[in-house]
């Protein structure tokens, strides 16, 4: 085979090797090939102007292109032109869900050494009124009406008000969630809204189709759980036969939630069809681990560097019992303790608690030394309120005790005081979180009383009333929480004086946080604390959100002991206010708080601010 070669002339190899060189050369020319791209703008600044309904900071969340951030160690986001322009339009449909339809949107931008300043301008116009709102039923239901007239007081869009798609659904999801939890949960709930933009009105018209009346059916246990099912049961605030309610549904879910039993607990009702009138609920469980360990470390400026360990033993001989192991040790107080909890004791409606611990404390005027014990048994009564009533015995030793006390308290050191007493209280909480509460309230009341005829040695009665409240106020993480204490404490029968390691005390930081810890009340001639009989404290606390995780506190606290309760005097109260710092880790907040004495004791012998080191909320 021949093979065939093909010859290049001479000039044609000289043009390609100086194309080739030409074009090699325009890599490494600037300017030979396509310019190079500008520097990048960052966005320094944002800027909403004209926004009065609607505060600033409400339509500044609601973009959604990157914002610079008020710490300067932040990188700011690069600043695109086109991201703004969409952002026009977003915020001209945020107005518009809001009731302002007429709302005209501009927006400035200056650039200067490479950063953006952006102005956005808003003329909101005249806002969408509401002028009337229809709720009919198909079919009509006479026996609901007085219901449903009181509904209307709740409404959260009324004659007059501002027309929002947010209140708008919530207003039928007022309705829906009425009808799920009265019996119907196949009801439906439509609407439609009259909208004039030429008059700026709106007129509501709800439709609610409730479906038939039905009941809670035959409930199923399904899952493999060591808990006894009567255990799971009696937790469910609903039988059968009884008017069918989601809202019950979530109620036995909280409930067997708490009871620290499980993993997982679901609550389903079952498809069944429509003609059926009693709606089965399967209850499926998945337990937790048997054993759980929690560990903690700390340092607070009374406590000083502490560590505690809690070892939890879960469905204790496969009856849904808990076991508690709790150590702590701190300079102010080592304890040892272990809690049983057994639920439904003997098949009841009453929950036996059991515990036993020893305690050593350190305080400014004393240290003493007790062993404890308490049985009692507790039970649900009303809905969130928990009562209890049981026995407690309790060794004390208190030593340590300089003379100046002695004299006043009639205390012995080195004595040993047996108190057996009757506990008795009441507990109602409706806080949305143990740790961080943001809503909702706590009430506690409870007793002691330690009469001769029990075997006790010191006898007395005790008695204590702590409130505490937590409200949202303009935005949901902006926190309003206040607190108040008031306890008592007798003598009774041979008893003529309280010893000082049963007396009340005040100051520091779980109290009044300008003062030293029990500072506050009598004092002896020394200047150390006796302690009172009586006690009045109390906290308004404003929590700020800052960034993330991080939080603003400031607070007035108030309070004093008194050496008798007849002697108690509002007009006598110690004030401090201050700030503080916390940040929120998942075993909660950490906090630095700083008091400053109001009306303080003695203005050249105590300190002008006292500094706190926390875990925890004050309250």
């Amino acid at each position: 085979m021949s093979k065939r070669h093909l010859k290049v002339p001479g000039g044609c190899r000289a043009l390609a090797f100086c194309l080739l060189v030409l074009l090699g050369v325009s890599g490494i020319i600037p300017g030979a090939a396509a310019e190079s791209e500008p520097p990048p703008v960052i966005l320094h600044s944002i800027k909403i102007v004209g926004a009065k309904t609607i505060p600033a900071k409400k339509v500044l969340e609601d973009l959604a292109m990157p914002l610079p951030s008020p710490w300067p160690w932040k990188k700011p986001p690069r600043f695109y032109p086109e991201a703004l322009e969409g952002e026009v339009e977003r915020l001209k449909a945020f107005y518009q869900r809001r009731g302002f339809y007429h709302a005209r949107i501009a927006t400035e931008v200056q650039v200067k050494d490479g950063k953006a300043t952006v102005v956005v301008r808003v003329e909101e116009g005249p806002p969408v009124k509401v002028t009337g709102v229809d709720v009919k039923t198909t079919p009509l239901l006479p026996a609901l009406a007085p219901d449903l007239a009181g509904l209307a007081q709740k409404h959260p869009l009324k004659v007059g008000d501002r027309f929002t798609e947010e209140d708008y659904e919530s207003l039928k999801l007022l309705y829906l969630n009425y009808f799920l939890d009265h019996g119907y949960p196949r009801a439906k709930v439509e609407g439609k809204v009259y909208l004039d933009e030429v008059k700026d009105t709106a007129d509501l018209r709800l439709t609610i189709t409730p479906g038939a009346l039905c009941h809670f059916g035959k409930v199923t246990l399904k899952g493999q759980t060591e808990t006894p099912e009567w255990v799971i049961m009696r937790k469910l605030t609903f039988k059968e036969g009884q008017l069918f309610s989601f809202k019950e549904l979530y109620d036995s879910q909280r409930r067997l939630y708490g009871l620290d039993l499980f993993q997982r607990a679901t609550l389903t009702p079952q498809e069944v069809p429509e003609s059926e009138r009693h709606i089965p609920i399967v209850v499926e469980v998945q337990d937790k681990k048997k054993r759980s360990l929690k560990l903690g470390l700390g340092y607070g400026d009374e406590d000083q560097f502490r560590v505690r360990g809690t070892l939890r033993f879960r469905n204790l001989a496969d009856g849904g019992r808990l076991l508690d192991l709790d150590a702590k040790y701190s300079y102010r107080e080592s304890r040892l303790e272990g809690t049983l909890f057994n639920p439904q004791f003997w098949t009841s409606c009453n929950d036996l608690v059991v515990q036993a611990g020893l305690i050593r404390r350190y305080l400014p005027g004393f240290t003493d030394r007790a062993w404890f014990t308490q049985v009692r048994l507790e039970r649900e009564l009303f809905e969130k309120v928990r009562g209890y009533l049981g026995h407690g015995l309790e060794f004390a030793r208190p030593f340590n005790i300089p003379e100046e006390l002695l004299a006043i308290t009639d205390t012995k050191a080195g004595k040993l005081y047996i108190a057996s007493m009757a506990v008795f209280g009441l507990r109602r909480d409706t806080t949305d979180n143990r740790i961080d509460p943001h809503r909702g309230s706590l009430l506690w009341i409870g007793g002691e009383t330690a009469p001769d005829f029990f075997g006790s040695g010191l006898q007395y009665v005790r008695g204590m009333v702590e409130w505490r409240r937590y409200q949202g106020i303009i935005w949901p993480n902006l926190i309003l929480a206040g607190r108040i204490k008031f306890g008592v404490i007798e003598p009774i029968q041979g008893t003529t004086e309280i010893p000082i390691f049963k007396r009340f005390f005040c100051g520091g930081a779980e109290s009044v946080r300008g003062y030293r810890l029990d500072y506050l009340g009598p004092r002896g001639s020394g200047g150390l604390p006796v302690g009172g009989n009586s006690l009045l404290e109390g906290s308004i606390e404003t929590r700020i959100p800052l960034y993330k995780e991080f939080r603003a506190v400031a607070f007035l606290d108030f309070g004093n002991v008194f050496l008798k309760p007849g002697d108690t005097n509002p007009g006598d109260l110690k004030y401090s206010s201050g700030v503080g710092v916390r940040y929120h880790t998942f075993f909660g907040p950490l906090g630095l708080d700083v008091g400053f004495p109001l009306n303080p004791i003695d203005r050249h012998r105590d300190p002008p601010y006292r500094i706190h080191f926390t875990i925890g909320q004050a309250f």
